[in-house]
């Protein structure tokens, strides 16, 4: 309507004769009416107590509006083609492990420093990040208790750009970061849930993607060097989310990756593990394996009394190896077949897969045949029929579930799922029981089980190992530490080395880091306390103490928490090792002749 009065407005305008002259700044004023009603009013008020004409700055506001909205016109429609065209884009999703790599690069760049928008996180993000570098270790009193009520607020925010666009130079080239955050409703358990899914777009100048590419590879290359010290460890995604077929696998902690040597194992047995692994690991074991019609996959199965170290071992074999490790509870009652099926194909080319106490899951419905014949002898009637009413509240409960989430795992869907028609290849699986003879014989035969470890109590050697490494000053990180290489293959008829105090299968010795079989050194050691005793001290106390102790009777777990209790005093352990001892296997004895003991 007010244009249409402004065209009307024109229309009834008188042309200037010949000797008036009209400015093309200012507008006729039956225009200015139509935009601003009261505007005749206004300005001959203005005029009258003022003497003022407002009308030449009116018309010169109005002309500055419309050729700032016609160049923004002009600009959006330029620009949207000039991406079209002229720009290329990646974008990233933050459920993918590329969006850490790319924010964590651009953390440390000069945009989250230069930037207006921001995103402040919490300066560490679990207790492993406590290193020299950060903060420093504080000196404490060791006669007073550590007082950690203002620690965390003392370390400085992580910042981060926040969501909108950032701009920044890399070797030259723009390129620009949009960070965006959207809400999408899910379905979950029936109901409708909106959820914030977030992703970042990465653009620079051109009809080629390469440089973005290249900007990939250097915030991955930045990231895994950060971190190659570190074990990534992932658990399988809630069910909610393996639902939605979006991820099945999540990462849920960093940790410093373990050094083999701190694992208590026999050193032939650790050194055949190793060579193994590292055999199949080899680029070009997969088309040995494919020439030959063999499916690319190893299986090692530990077992052994709890506390002897089967998870530790699992736990440096990733981090010898540099691969992430995926762990798996079959006892999860959210689990199904299905589900156990898609982790597996969803796993990547090379890591390790663990299965912890595979005897508690997987083999229920055999355990239970077993229980019930022997609750069924022929000649006693009352087992057979508690055995019935067992079998009859069983079978109602059964009937009673009709959801399929809560019958878990079955020994078939298990075995389908490690080497079935559509098993991933590649993994290394590692499972670990404490009864091994509980396990089915489908389970582990060869294929799916190709190597059995066993662990044992500590022996004398094991015991010089632990009190050794227990009471050892740390290695500074500035110094070049002594890496560890493989020894010699095992052979099958015999040891190579004989097995004593000072002597191993894994010689250490200095070599070239692509030749090392050990994780890489951590970039900083803590301010752990030491002991004033020097390293040939402690040798000579390691084996008294091991000594005073007997063979195949403690497992390293036992040991340890001994030796944690007294981690400055060697020369206390060495004294109270005997009583410990003695105290310990009494109370062995006792119970295991039923003899038990109220502790008040």
């Amino acid at each position: 309507m007010a244009i249409n009065h402004a065209l009307r407005a024109l229309k009834h305008t008188e042309l200037p004769t010949d000797n008036s002259t009209t400015s093309v700044t200012q507008l006729p004023a039956n225009i200015l009416e139509a935009f601003i009603p009261g505007y005749s009013i206004i300005s001959k008020f203005l005029l009258d107590s003022l003497g003022f004409d407002i009308t030449l700055l009116v018309s010169v506001c109005f002309l500055i509006f419309g050729l700032a909205t016609s160049l923004k016109f002009a600009w959006k429609h330029t620009s949207e083609q000039f991406n079209e065209y002229f720009m290329s884009y990646i974008m990233i999703d933050s459920h993918d492990d590329i969006y850490d790599h790319v924010m964590e690069w651009i953390r440390v760049q000069n945009v989250s420093k230069t930037s207006r928008k921001l995103m402040a996180k919490t300066g560490r993000e679990n207790a492993w990040d406590l290193l020299d570098g950060d903060m420093g270790v504080p000196e404490l009193d060791p006669n007073k208790l550590v007082n950690f009520s203002n620690w965390d607020a003392k370390v400085p925010p992580r910042f981060q750009p926040s969501f909108g666009i950032h701009r920044f130079f890399h070797k030259g080239r723009l390129f620009q970061l949009r960070r965006e955050n959207k809400q999408v409703m899910h379905d979950t358990w029936g109901v409708s849930v909106m959820r914030d899914e977030e992703h970042i777009t990465l653009t620079c100048i051109g009809r080629s993607t390469q440089p973005i590419k290249d900007l990939i590879m250097v915030a991955r290359d930045y990231y895994l060097n950060k971190e190659k010290s570190c074990t990534v460890v992932r658990r399988p995604c809630p069910k909610e989310q393996r639902s939605r077929n979006r991820t099945v696998w999540m990462k849920v902690a960093t940790r410093p990756s373990r050094p083999m040597e701190t694992v208590v194992l026999d050193h032939e047995q650790k050194n055949r593990v190793l060579v193994d692994i590292n055999e199949y690991l080899h680029p070009s074991t997969p088309r040995w394996y494919a020439n030959r019609g063999i499916p690319y996959r190893r299986g090692y199965l530990f077992h052994g009394p709890p506390g002897t170290g089967k998870s530790s071992l699992a736990w440096a074999i990733a981090g010898v190896f540099g691969l992430d490790i995926y762990c798996i509870s079959l006892v999860d009652p959210t689990l199904t077949e299905e589900d156990l099926g898609m982790m597996f194909t969803s796993l990547p080319r090379r890591c390790v897969v663990l299965l912890e106490d595979i005897d508690s899951a997987g083999l229920s419905k055999r355990q239970e045949e077993e229980k019930v014949e022997k609750l069924k002898p022929e000649d006693e009637a009352a087992a057979k029929i508690g055995a019935e009413i067992t079998r009859a509240i069983k079978s109602v409960q059964k009937d009673g579930k009709n959801n399929k989430d809560d019958q878990g795992i079955s020994l078939s869907g298990l075995l389908n799922a490690i080497d079935g028609v559509a098993s991933h290849e590649g993994r290394v699986l590692l499972m670990t029981t404490n009864f091994p003879d509980k396990l089915d014989e489908a389970l582990i035969r060869p294929g799916r089980v190709d190597m059995k470890v066993k662990f044992t109590n500590a022996t004398r050697s094991q015991v010089y190992e632990l009190f050794t490494r227990m009471y050892s000053p740390d290695t500074p990180a500035s110094l070049a530490p002594e890496q560890i290489e493989l020894g010699p293959i095992p052979k099958a008829n015999g040891v190579v080395h004989q097995a004593t105090l000072n002597s191993s299968l894994l010689q250490p010795r200095r070599t070239k880091i692509e030749d090392v079989m050990t994780p890489p050194e951590s970039p900083k050691q803590a301010n752990t306390p030491t002991t004033p005793f020097s390293l040939s001290s402690i040798e000579g106390i390691a084996v008294q103490f091991a000594d005073r102790l007997p063979i195949d009777k403690f497992t390293p777990a036992e040991i340890q928490g001994f030796l944690l209790t007294r981690k400055k005093e060697p020369m206390k352990a060495l004294e109270e090792v005997e009583a410990w001892r003695d105290g310990l296997l009494e109370a062995r004895e006792k119970k295991r002749m039923g003899k038990t003991e109220v502790v008040p």
